[in-house]
Formats: structure tokens, C-alpha cells, sequence
């Protein structure tokens, strides 16, 4: 599959994405309503690392973060553009070598063998590092959709707060007559 025919395949991923976000947010009426105090439909982690696993974005799609998706279609685009460049370059340098180090005239080598050598191992390293970026971006895709999933319903209310403000401590010491200095302290309040 050629460079153009996967950018092609994942701009239209992206287009797909985008027009479907609307929809996902859509609130049907069929006529069978129920209040929301009594339902609450269940937003299930496993579902989402399932659904990003399967295509990357997709838990994220399912999480309802849109946002994310570009920027993973983008780090896969530019990781699949450079290995694909790498592995161009290695090839050339692998064929170079080989015509370096072969005892046949009618393959001629413009760099020395030892160069090319150091070429070649350069930028199969440099290849070698883009596949392993692409598993790792992969990874991290479904662990973050995991997480999101888990944290879906979860909100911080002002009930929850911590609270912190200087204070003056009362000083019942008295020496000879005489007070001491006044202590300063932090009062701090956890509210839950």
C-alpha cells in the first residue's frame, strides 16, 4: 500500500470522524422517555480499550474526547511517513553496500564499503525506532481510552476542597510580665 493510498485512508477516517461526532451526541425521542434520575446508562472501560484496540480513536470516539482523534491519526501518519522514508533510504544504502562488497565489475558502488556499512545500520536504527514509536503510540491509544473510560463519570463537586489560610495561634505564655511573640500557623480545612 503506497503513501498516498494510507494518507488517503486516514484523512478519510478523520472526515468520517468528524461528521459522526454530532450524531453520537444526538438525543433520539421515540416517544420513550426516562428520566435521567432513574437511568443512567453505563459507560463501560472494557468497551472502550475493546473499540480502540480494535481501530485506534475509536475509544476515544466512544469516550466522547473527538478531540484526541486527529492527534493520534496525525502521530500515525507521521510515524508510517518517516519508516517508510527510513526503510527507502536503508535499502538504497543496503544496496550500495552489497555492490561494495560483491567481487563483480559490473556492480559498481559510489561510496566505500565502510561507509556504506555505517549508513546502512543508520538508518535501518532510525526504521527500527519508527516501527517501535508506532507500537508505542499504539499502546498508549488504548491506554488512554482505557483511563478516560474509568474517569467518564467522575466529577469534581465544590464539596470536594481543600483549603488552606494563615492564621494566628493564641499564645497563653507569659514570661516575667511580659508577652511573647504572637505564633503564626496554617489552618487547613478538607471539606468532602
Amino acid at each position: 500500500m503506497t503513501l498516498k493510498r494510507i494518507s488517503l485512508l486516514i484523512g478519510a477516517l478523520l472526515v468520517l470522524t468528524i461528521g459522526l461526532a454530532p450524531v453520537a451526541r444526538a438525543q433520539y425521542t421515540d416517544g420513550f422517555d426516562i428520566p435521567d434520575s432513574t437511568y443512567r446508562a453505563l459507560h463501560k472501560p472494557n468497551k472502550a480499550t475493546f473499540m480502540s484496540s480494535l481501530v485506534p480513536g475509536l475509544g476515544q470516539y466512544y469516550n466522547q474526547k473527538y478531540w484526541k482523534i486527529p492527534i493520534i491519526y496525525g502521530g500515525f501518519t507521521g510515524l508510517i511517513y518517516y519508516a517508510s522514508y527510513n526503510n527507502y533510504v536503508y535499502k538504497k544504502y543496503r544496496r550500495e553496500y552489497k555492490w561494495a562488497t560483491d567481487d563483480d565489475d559490473r556492480t559498481v558502488s559510489q561510496y566505500p564499503a565502510a561507509n556504506t556499512e555505517r549508513l546502512k545500520d543508520t538508518w535501518r536504527r532510525y526504521r527500527d525506532i519508527c516501527f517501535i514509536g508506532i507500537g508505542a503510540l499504539y499502546l498508549l491509544q488504548v491506554i488512554d481510552a482505557n483511563v478516560d473510560a474509568h474517569f467518564f463519570d467522575f466529577t469534581i463537586d465544590k464539596d470536594l476542597s481543600i483549603k488552606a489560610d494563615p492564621m494566628l495561634m493564641p499564645d497563653f505564655t507569659e514570661v516575667a510580665g511580659s508577652r511573647t511573640s504572637t505564633p503564626l500557623g496554617v489552618n487547613i480545612t478538607v471539606t468532602f
